[in-house]
């Protein structure tokens, strides 16, 4: 059963690996035109080429508001307009309390916390002229939890994000955009591995009732539910995706 999402115009970020690249991929097999925006080039380009010429690569950083908001404009020129807004790209530092330095904790915030509020400003100002939009904003269940792996400072900018989400959600919906979190559990992608051992992380997997970590396809299908005609009385929500590791 088809979600909708054929001819809409959809930017996604992170979209050079993990659950960015999944959802670029998605969307493009759903029928959405993509603009996928990543700060390593390289790899994007390759998921670019891979999706096919009717899709763009826009490299840029997260951390950059004049970047950010330059890249929204950028894409609609290129397709006339942007229906959706998935912001999967984040940076993770393990460290413990005691190890994380003014620079790690900058870092975190510019991307995961200045990054989205700016991007979604820009994409909701354009959306709401169209008068429909949607805005998914990656969460971590650790906005609930605190993260498990000496990710503190990456599980308070994810707890913004969910606020973000709602507070969004609550100044948009009577413009016909809305705003939703996607909280995923431990997903196996790059960042997961990053700094943990194999013996960590089995220990980690033992933690999830389905014994398994998700695939990034999984919370790439979650986000383009949101993003569809299906999801159009959904606003303000964090939608949990993590095996039945919390249950809220």
């Amino acid at each position: 059963m088809s979600l909708g999402l054929q001819g809409r115009v959809a930017l996604v970020t992170g979209a050079a690996s993990g659950i960015g690249r999944a959802t670029a991929r998605l969307a493009a097999r759903e029928g959405c035109r993509v603009a996928l925006l990543d700060i390593s080039a390289g790899p994007l380009a390759e998921v670019a080429r891979e999706l096919g010429s009717e899709h763009r690569a826009f490299p840029g950083d997260l951390a950059d508001t004049a970047a950010v908001e330059q890249a929204v404009a950028e894409v609609i020129r290129w397709a006339g307009r942007l229906d959706i807004l998935i912001n999967a790209g984040a940076v993770l530092r393990r460290q413990t309390l005691s190890d994380v330095r003014p620079l790690d904790f900058d870092t975190q915030v510019s991307v995961n916390m200045r990054g989205p509020f700016f991007l979604a400003r820009a994409a909701a100002a354009h959306m709401q002229r169209l008068g429909w939009g949607r805005i998914v904003l990656l969460a971590s269940h650790g906005a609930f939890t605190g993260g498990y792996v000496s990710s503190s400072v990456y599980s308070m900018t994810k707890a913004a994000v969910v606020t973000l989400a709602k507070s969004m959600a609550r100044e948009l919906a009577a413009a016909g955009v809305t705003v939703n979190a996607v909280a995923p559990g431990p997903v196996d992608t790059p960042m997961l591995h990053n700094d943990v051992s194999d013996e960590a992380l089995k220990a980690f997997a033992t933690l999830v009732p389905m014994g398994r970590f998700a695939a990034p396809e999984e919370i790439a299908r979650g986000c383009l539910f949101l993003a569809s005609d299906w999801a159009g009385y959904i606003t303000g929500h964090c939608l949990d995706i993590n095996g039945g590791m919390l249950m809220r």
